[in-house]
């Protein structure tokens, strides 16, 4: 089995980029000549290693011989407007799963108990609103999960379960590259040997994993 498949086409160069916030994004170049994706169409990234990502086209064009996608986390929906409406006495997840299922993303955990005493909705974009609503929720974040599912809820920094070993790495920019590992996900801790020595690397921000004739995972990491 290749590396990574976009359905069920072989990836022969792409790089996915996972943020602490927010959604994943990637682009894909397709080794088939006849794997192309249309615009909105569901696209299951799958590792053979066995990790999935959901994700939807954005955008597609040819590449010489080859097709170049552009995908994103989820539905590809957030950048829809939503239409205005005033609530009153309501949980804020209750706002939030309106929003959701109005452009239709799929929610996954919402960690939003509060309840406001009144919220306007001003008809913006569905990921400006959701961050007008976290602003209001102390301590919470967001991002779309390899489900597609739009999760909310408090950091929590898990150690991540593997020890990895640094092929490079810079702890004054707190960037470090990896063997490909499509398992890691942002919002852990992560640590293992730079250098022939136990390293403690820190909390993942930002990673991308490079596909091409070098595989590597690249992660940013903060303090």
């Amino acid at each position: 089995m290749p590396v990574l498949l976009a359905n069920n086409a072989k990836v022969s160069e792409g790089h996915i980029n996972l943020p602490l916030t927010g959604r994943l994004t990637a682009t894909l170049r397709l080794a088939a000549d006849n794997a192309s994706a249309s615009r909105g169409e569901a696209v299951v990234l799958r590792f053979e290693s066995g990790e999935t990502f959901a994700t939807t086209c954005l955008d597609v064009g040819r590449d010489g011989g080859f097709w170049r996608l552009y995908v994103v986390g989820g539905a590809g929906k957030l950048d829809m407007r939503l239409r205005p409406k005033f609530y009153e006495g309501v949980p804020a997840r209750t706002i939030l799963l309106d929003m959701l299922q109005e452009v239709g993303e799929a929610p996954g955990s919402l960690d939003a108990p509060e309840t406001f005493a009144r919220y306007t909705r001003y008809g913006y974009p569905a990921w400006q609103e959701l961050r007008r609503v976290l602003l209001l929720l102390p301590e919470r974040n967001w991002r779309i999960m390899p489900d597609g599912g739009v999760w909310v809820g408090r950091e929590t920094w898990p150690m991540f379960a593997e020890e990895l070993r640094a092929s490079r790495y810079d702890f004054v920019q707190r960037r470090h590259w990896f063997p490909l590992t499509p398992a890691l996900q942002p919002g852990v801790r992560l640590h293992g040997v730079a250098g022939g020595y136990e390293a403690q690397f820190g909390p993942v921000e930002r990673l991308t994993h490079h596909i091409g004739p070098v595989l590597r995972t690249e992660v940013i990491c903060g303090k």
